[in-house]
């Protein structure tokens, strides 16, 4: 197992492959739409691409699927149906920010077309990758391939149950990014009340490791705001799969999804103190409803 097919080469697909070009594997994809604008990127750490997703799938030993939530599944069909086209089985890694019942559509989408599924989730940023970050595992074959993956990796089988690595991370995202949303509704306030500098500096003195850690986490968000709702709205859907509510998670898409409708210039790198002024100036996180659940 030393060929990977990234679909499809993102900030983290990239951080991916860079690790497993790193260890000594080629890695390939097959560039198409939204990833047109990652091209110079992905070829900057190496990744092939081959033409076609037929190409890729046929070419490789493991596909990882890396890819916004609401495009998990339709990816999974995707290269199913390509693996099928070519006669050809590889490993099925969906390692996307996915609720269980998302991640089992995924794996009822492979296991149609005979591939072998495994659950994965990435705790961590890109950025990190190869240091904190880890991935974690889970599915049948969860404890043969973990040992497989590059070392940097950190990688640990959480068992043999399609949907506990995908939980994992939900839980853990709903920490994170719950943080990050309930920083924001704080800081409006803060705003609203003609003292956001001193509560900030507050803040900063009664939590110094707290505001540290969203100093590291709120400049990301110009450009995976969105994103991040969406995790937020999988981890709701999860809860209320299991006949609970997580009224937390449901707060947190809101807010992050009005974050995400200011249309951030993602670009760029941002600094704390703009992203700040950018998403908690007055009206910035004003409004209501179903339109605003949709980043």
């Amino acid at each position: 197992m030393r060929r990977a097919a990234v679909l499809y080469p993102g900030e983290m697909g990239c951080a991916v492959a860079r690790v497993f070009v790193a260890a000594g594997w080629s890695v390939s994809t097959h560039l198409w739409g939204p990833s047109l604008t990652c091209r110079a990127a992905a070829e900057a750490v190496g990744i092939t691409d081959l033409g076609s997703l037929e190409e890729a799938v046929g070419s490789c030993d493991v596909v990882i699927s890396l890819v916004p939530p609401a495009a998990a599944i339709d990816t999974a069909k995707a290269a199913a149906a390509a693996a099928e086209r070519i006669d050809r089985r590889p490993l099925y890694l969906d390692a996307n920010s996915v609720g269980p019942a998302t991640m089992a559509s995924v794996a009822a989408a492979c296991d149609e077309a005979g591939l072998a599924c495994l659950d994965g989730s990435f705790i961590g940023s890109a950025a990190d990758l190869g240091r904190r970050t880890r991935l974690y595992l889970s599915g049948p074959r969860a404890v043969e391939v973990a040992p497989l993956m590059p070392e940097t990796f950190h990688a640990t089988a959480l068992g043999p149950a399609i949907g506990a690595a995908s939980a994992f991370k939900l839980a853990f995202a709903g920490f994170n990014k719950g943080l990050v949303a309930l920083f924001l509704d704080v800081m409006q306030a803060g705003v609203a009340a003609g003292r956001a500098d001193e509560l900030l500096e507050c803040l900063r003195e009664f939590y110094p490791g707290t505001v540290e850690t969203l100093e590291r986490l709120l400049p990301s968000y110009p450009l995976h705001a969105g994103r991040r709702a969406e995790e937020m709205g999988e981890l709701a859907d999860w809860a209320a799969g299991e006949g609970r509510r997580s009224p937390c998670a449901e707060a947190a898409r809101e807010v992050l999804a009005r974050a995400a409708a200011l249309g951030l210039d993602g670009s760029r790198r941002w600094t704390f103190a703009e992203a700040v002024e950018a998403y908690t100036r007055p009206g910035s996180q004003t409004g209501g409803g179903e339109r605003d659940l949709k980043p």
